[in-house]
Parts: C-alpha cells; sequence; structure tokens
C-alpha cells in the first residue's frame, strides 16, 4: 500500500525530511509493517497560479502565443507552445529561477525574438501524469488565490512509503489505521478525521429502504443520501493525494469515495439516486442473471456472486464493482452512498467467479470493520458536503445498527515479562496498549484488554504480549547467550523409516519421483478408482487442487506417461507419500511402477516382469525385517491384468498388491508397453517400526543339504508348498532354484526344485535323521497333492 506522508502527517506529527521519513520506515519495519520501498516525489520551487489576461499569435511563429499573465502580486510575459491556451483560463506558472521535478531549471530567454519570463506548465512536466496533451487548465472552481505556490497546494517534496500489509492486519489499509501504528510506536498524538455534517430535512428513510438477504454475506449494510450536489473535478490537494496513493482522479463524488477508502480502508461506493428504485436489495445473484458493470462488459452471474439490486435489477457486484445504470454522471445531483461490510469468502467468490479484482474488493477480503462503515459513511458526507456545499440528509439506513461489544481479553504482566524477557512495569503495558486503541483495566494483578473490532487479530495473551513487544521495539531487547543445553534434534521415527524404504529402494536400482498430494483425476478415472471417499479441499488454490489423493497409482503412472512421451524406454520407479480418505484419515502409503526396459546394465534389452516386480518386494520387506509375508494369487482389480496379480499378505491382513496392467489401459499410454504396478499400506508398518535384528552364533555343526525335485499342481501356490517344507523343524532354509513346465511333465503339473538345508544345534545329523525328516516334509506335500518327481 502506497502511503504519501504529507498524508499520514495530517494525522500524527512525522518528521517529513529525508532522513525522518527512513527512521519511520526502519521503525515500523521493525514493528511488522515491512516498508518495501521509499519514492521522493520530486521538488517543485517557484511554481505558483495564474490567470491567462491576454494570449495573442507570436509575430515570428505559426505555433506560438505570447501570453500575458496575471500571477498576483506581479504580471508577466511568457511564450507558450500550447495550442489549448484560453483567455481567462488559470494556469500553473513556472518563473524564472524556478524548478520542475525533474530537475529542469528555468531561466529568462529570448524566443524567436521575444522575451519568455517563465514557463505554463503541462501535469506530465509537474509530474502528475506521464504524458500530458497540452497545458493544464485548472478549474475555476480552485479555491486558491493568483500567486499561490503549487508547491504546498499540492503538497511536493513528498517521500511515499510502500508499506505490505500482512493479511492479519486489515486495519493497516488505511492512512489513518498506518498514523494509528506510528502513533504508538512514538507517543505522539493521533487526531482524528473530522466528520461533522449538518443534515436536513427530509429524512433518508423516507425515500429508500434496505434489506439484507442473508447476514451472513452481509454482516451490516448502511446507506446514506445527499442532494444539491454538482459533478465537478474534486480539489487540487485531493487530486494530487489520490495520485501518489496510486488512484487517477475521475471526479468529485467518485474521487471522495475513494479518498476515503485509502484513508479508512473502507470501501464506499455512491448510486445516483435518481437511478435506484425505492429499496436496495442485497442477495445472491439468480441463476442466468446478467449484469453490466462499469467497465461496460456484460457479465453472466452464478450463484456464488453477492449482488447489490434494487426493484429493477442489478445495480452493483457487492464489494467488487458498480454497474453502468446506476454510475454517477455529469447529470447527477443525488447520491445514495453504499457504505458496508461484507464477508471476505462472498466477496472472494464473486471476485474469482468474474475474474475481477479491485482496490474494494482486496480490502474486503481481508475482511472490513462492520463498526467502522457509519464512521467512513459520515467522513464522506463530510467532504463531500465542505466540497460541494451539498445537502446531507436527516438519518442513516443500517441494518445492524447495534454496537457490538468489544472482544475482552486477560493479561497476566508476569506472563509478558517472561515471554518477553525484558522487565516492564504493568503501567507500561497499559499505556502502550491504549496508544493502540485498546481499553485496559486492572484486575488484581492482572490486566482486562477491550480490544476493538477493528482488531480482529487479537484474541488470546499472547496477542496482546506481542502488541506490547511491538510498541517497546523488538530491537531494543537486550542480547544474552542462551543458558539452556542445546540438543541435537532427531528424526520422527515414522520419517526414519521411510527413509530406510528409499534407501533400500534406490538401492534395487528404483527412481523416486514426488508428487503434490493431489488428486489425478485423468488417470484416477481410467484406472476406475472411487472417488466419494476423496478428501475436498474447500478453498483450491487451482482447478487441478481441490481433491487430496486417495491413491499414489494415478501420480505414478502420471510419472510413466510423462516418461514415455520423452522416448524414454523403461525405468522403475515408486513414490513415497501420505494418501487421504474420509473413512480412514492420513496413511502412509508406497507405490511403483516397472515399465518398458529395466535400465540395468549388462541385461541388455530385456523388459520388466512381474517376477522382478515379486523381488524387488521380497528384498524391500527382508530389508524391513518383515516376517509372514505372502504372494497370494487372486481376482484381479479392474485395471490389473486377470492373470498376472497378487495381493501382498502379512498373516491374513492385506498389506498391498503387484500386478501388471491391463492390455486394455495401455492403449492409454503415448507407447503401449509392458507396466507392472505394485502399492504398499505402509502405516502398519512405520507404526511398528524395523525391529531389533536378533544375532545368532556361527553354528558349531555342519548342514545337510538335500535336493526335491516336487511335481506340484499347476494351480497350488508355491507359498504353500514352501510352508509344508518349512514346518519340519530341522529345515534351516529351502532355497527354489529351478521351474519347469513341459513335456516331460503331465498336464497340469508344474516341477519345483528345491535345494533344502537341515541343520540341528546340538549334533551332526545322520542320515537316518535326514531321510525322517524328509519323509515327514513328503507327507505334508502328500497332502497338498504334490508328489517326489522321479529323475
Amino acid at each position: 500500500m502506497k502511503v504519501p506522508c504529507r498524508w499520514l502527517a495530517e494525522y500524527v506529527d512525522i518528521a517529513l525530511d529525508e532522513p525522518g521519513v527512513r527512521r519511520l520506515a526502519e521503525r515500523l519495519t521493525l514493528a511488522g509493517l515491512e516498508v518495501e520501498g521509499i519514492t521522493a516525489t520530486g521538488g517543485l520551487t517557484g511554481t505558483v497560479i495564474g490567470r491567462v489576461l491576454e494570449h495573442r499569435p507570436h509575430p515570428d511563429s505559426d505555433h506560438l502565443t505570447l501570453c500575458h499573465l496575471d500571477l498576483g502580486e506581479r504580471e508577466v510575459d511568457v511564450v507558450c507552445g500550447a495550442d489549448n491556451v484560453a483567455q481567462g483560463a488559470l494556469v500553473p506558472v513556472i518563473t524564472v529561477g524556478g524548478e520542475l521535478p525533474g530537475g529542469l531549471r528555468v531561466t529568462r530567454r529570448k524566443l524567436r525574438g521575444v522575451v519568455s519570463e517563465g514557463m505554463i506548465c503541462s501535469k506530465a512536466e509537474l509530474g502528475l501524469e506521464e504524458h500530458s496533451p497540452g497545458i493544464w487548465n485548472l478549474d475555476a472552481t480552485v479555491e486558491a488565490p493568483l500567486g499561490t505556490d503549487v508547491a504546498e497546494l499540492l503538497e511536493y517534496d513528498d517521500y511515499i512509503l510502500d508499506v505490505k500489509v500482512t493479511s492479519n492486519r486489515p486495519d493497516c489499509l488505511g492512512i489513518y489505521g498506518i498514523a494509528r501504528e506510528v502513533a504508538a510506536l512514538t507517543g505522539k498524538p493521533l487526531r482524528r478525521p473530522a466528520l461533522d455534517v449538518v443534515a436536513s430535512p427530509p429524512p433518508i428513510d423516507e425515500a429508500f429502504a434496505v434489506a439484507v438477504e442473508d447476514p451472513e454475506d452481509t454482516p451490516r449494510y448502511t446507506a446514506s443520501l445527499m442532494s444539491g450536489l454538482t459533478v465537478a473535478v474534486s480539489p487540487l490537494w485531493m487530486q494530487h493525494r489520490l495520485v501518489k496513493a496510486g488512484m487517477r482522479p475521475r471526479s468529485n463524488i467518485v474521487d471522495v469515495t475513494n479518498y476515503v477508502m485509502l484513508e479508512l480502508g473502507q470501501p464506499l461506493h455512491p448510486f445516483d439516486a435518481d437511478l435506484v428504485r425505492e429499496k436496495i436489495i442485497v442477495r445472491r445473484a439468480r441463476p442466468g442473471e446478467t449484469f453490466r458493470t462499469l467497465d461496460g462488459v456484460d457479465r453472466s452471474l452464478s450463484e456464488d456472486v453477492l449482488m447489490i439490486t434494487d426493484l429493477d435489477g442489478g445495480l452493483a457486484v457487492a464489494g467488487v464493482m458498480g454497474g453502468e445504470r446506476s454510475e454517477i454522471g455529469p447529470s447527477t445531483t443525488r447520491v445514495l452512498l453504499e457504505s458496508a461490510a461484507f464477508a471476505p469468502l462472498a466477496v472472494r467468490r464473486s471476485s474469482r467467479a468474474l475474474g475481477l479484482q479491485t482496490e474494494a474488493s482486496h480490502r474486503f477480503e481481508h475482511r472490513v470493520d462492520p463498526q467502522g462503515a457509519v464512521t467512513a459513511a459520515r467522513r464522506t458526507a463530510h467532504l463531500l458536503q465542505q466540497i460541494t456545499d451539498c445537502q446531507v440528509h436527516e438519518g442513516i439506513l443500517d441494518t445492524a445498527p447495534r454496537v457490538a461489544a468489544p472482544q475482552t481479553v486477560r493479561l497476566r504482566p508476569a506472563r509478558a515479562r517472561a515471554l518477553l524477557g525484558i522487565e516492564l512495569p504493568s503501567s507500561e503495558m497499559r499505556e502502550m496498549l491504549s496508544r493502540l486503541g485498546i481499553d485496559v483495566a486492572s484486575d488484581g494483578d492482572e490486566l482486562v484488554a477491550s480490544v476493538p473490532t477493528f482488531r480482529s487479530d487479537l484474541d488470546r495473551e499472547e496477542d496482546l504480549i506481542e502488541e506490547i513487544g511491538r510498541v517497546y521495539g523488538y530491537e531494543r531487547f537486550p542480547s544474552a547467550a542462551p543458558r539452556a543445553m542445546l540438543r541435537v534434534g532427531r528424526k520422527d521415527p515414522r520419517e526414519v523409516y521411510k527413509d530406510r524404504v528409499r534407501e533400500i529402494l534406490t538401492g534395487l536400482g528404483l527412481d523416486e519421483i514426488v508428487g503434490d498430494g493431489f488428486a489425478r483425476a485423468g488417470w484416477r478415472r481410467t484406472l476406475g478408482l472411487p472417488d466419494d471417499d476423496l478428501v475436498v479441499v474447500r478453498n483450491p488454490m487451482a482447478a487441478g487442487q481441490a481433491e487430496l489423493r486417495g491413491s499414489l497409482l494415478p501420480g505414478v503412472l502420471a510419472a510413466v506417461e510423462s516418461n514415455l512421451n520423452h522416448r524414454v524406454e523403461g525405468g522403475m520407479v515408486f513414490e513415497l507419500g501420505r494418501i487421504f480418505s474420509r473413512a480412514n484419515g492420513e496413511r502412509e502409503s508406497l507405490a511403483g511402477a516397472l515399465f518398458g526396459r529395466t535400465g540395468i546394465p549388462l541385461q541388455g534389452k530385456q523388459e520388466v516382469d512381474l517376477l522382478r516386480a515379486k523381488g524387488i518386494l521380497d528384498d524391500l520387506l527382508s530389508g524391513l525385517r518383515v516376517d509372514g509375508v505372502r504372494f497370494v494369487s487372486g481376482e484381479a482389480l479392474g485395471y490389473l491384468h486377470s492373470g498376472r496379480t497378487a495381493r501382498i499378505l502379512r498373516g491374513e491382513e492385506a498389506i498391498g498388491l503387484v500386478g501388471e496392467l491391463a492390455p486394455s489401459l495401455n492403449e492409454s499410454l503415448p507407447v503401449p508397453t509392458r507396466v507392472i504396478l505394485f502399492e504398499l499400506d505402509l502405516q502398519p508398518l512405520c507404526e511398528e517400526g524395523i525391529p531389533q535384528a536378533q544375532f545368532a552364533p556361527v553354528p558349531r555343526f555342519p548342514s545337510s543339504v538335500r535336493d526335491l525335485s516336487l511335481l506340484v499342481p499347476a494351480g497350488l501356490p508355491e507359498a504353500e508348498v514352501r510352508a509344508a517344507i518349512t514346518a519340519e523343524p530341522m529345515v534351516e532354509e529351502a532355497l527354489l532354484y529351478d521351474l519347469y513346465q513341459g513335456k516331460q511333465v503331465a498336464k497340469g503339473r508344474k516341477s519345483l526344485t528345491y535345494e533344502v538345508i537341515l541343520r540341528a544345534g546340538d549334533r551332526t545329523l545322520t542320515d537316518e535323521e535326514v531321510d525322517a525328516a524328509i519323509g515327514r516334509m513328503a507327507g505334508r506335500l502328500g497332502e497338498l497333492g504334490v508328489t517326489l518327481r522321479a529323475e
């Protein structure tokens, strides 16, 4: 926000020289209102208001004019090259020896044989705009005598502070709010803007009424009425202040409402009262309703848009922009002034629905104090009456006339001293808070603060303590070395577990990808994943961020698709992160994909397959010391190959799945290729952590090794065969090293060959003991339909 220092000085005494302004900027920045820049407007000397008494053509030029000017105490002759000079007009004149903001110094000189004793100025030459079509003809209503110093009239030699106002301080989105902060920081008295008006009958309620459909959208709406106005240019001082604050002057009525908005932070809107029919109605737009805004655009409205209407239709988009139908024009003589407080969310919805952002919507979106609406209306009426001598009608229409009670917050001075680390008496704390407009009373050892409604950010004791620290000055806090013992931070055990997962998978040749945490609508629909359990973002930053992800697989497939688009022939990737659902909340999850070529050296053009994915998961779960895991083939999900899918079980609990992408979905990829997907629910594993390793001494007795070649039913899972073998207590390890299906094996059967290692901890096994153990294994295998294969 741009803050002209001369305007600021109207409410609080400040130094207006460069060192003083820089000190002020530093103090504001240290107090939390960061001053991002200081702009000097430039000086102006020797420029006064003059009147053109006579002008005639130059005797030796077809484009120059000789002007005889009255400067009040003296008259001068000036040569002018502008074609819009008019006899009798008031003009700004820089005299000999004067200097313009750009540094140009005017001297007496001869132009085509005629001496010129100054120059008639344009707005551009005075630094008020970039380009001007001619000289500046001042309006005849300028209330300043001839010879008035233009620098004083327009408040030159000024400095403009560019203040960054944080979202929690909407009270500082006005010059007066900044002045209140300066007064609190410096201890200088704060001067209030004048609000006095002379009210006249008839009262406003005889001509208009106000109705609000939903008080949640509009906590307060006020309207006041003025008549006897004449639309003209606003005073020069007001125009220049608006220009320095970043707004373009338009007319006296519009300029005053913009001036009060910049002054008090309260947006206002003037309607031509003769174009408003009887009653102001604040409501949501109706389906199919259209409205033409002040910029001449016809806009289609949704039900998200909050409207100001009358009995004939729309008047304005509430808190955003007015409409053409009731705008102030040259013939306006009566003004119905709106001063309201709209809900920030309602204005934000309207602004986004229409793609409109204005100075008013910016302030409403940060919250406007409902109690300030009447003050702003009175200030506007005061200025308009001073400038135009208009009639201000009695009364004000107000939908919430009751004064809201201030919030009460208790403060313990001892607690404040402990948190701030400085010794401050309670009396000083009271005085600092009172300078911020906070009424404070004592209650025993505590202070009771009545927080004004414009400070919506103060609702607990710590907030008041922070205010005391700001006003006292953080730069005054003593520096001291920390006395507590510093401890090295530790990672959360869950993050340690996830780091171990990353370490294992990257060691196996996989690359990690990182998504943004939001649902991928395209791949989610392609996979057929349900969306009725997704967590919806209430106020998304973008269209693609409306829902949190319920699975990592859509994001992994999006990464596969992106790689194939960039002609990457294959790879192995994984993503580790959180997924969200309404039923289960946040859960840690792992998902990955193997596609195309493996990318592993010395394996040529070999493509990924399901066994490689199973091997990776086996190694991962082994490295995490997760026991009792088995892969069970079963009914595939719709997006996985019906014959190449397995559920991952730990005991009877499903913790994941692995399978090949269904052939029908391969067509969705830029290059059809084999894709193996896997997904693991890491939540229970993270909570358990990695079990402590159990160490055993090197066996003292030798092992016995036997090879078992088995004929197994083709549909029998290998895990059940392995379980029957390892059920024998003497079995130390069973290694499957051959799988065969062919002519030498009966139809419906497969051959599995295991290397079985047997060992006893207290003796060397005899051949008889080994044969007996093999026999017991054969018996258990026979129950599964497995027979020993004869070589």
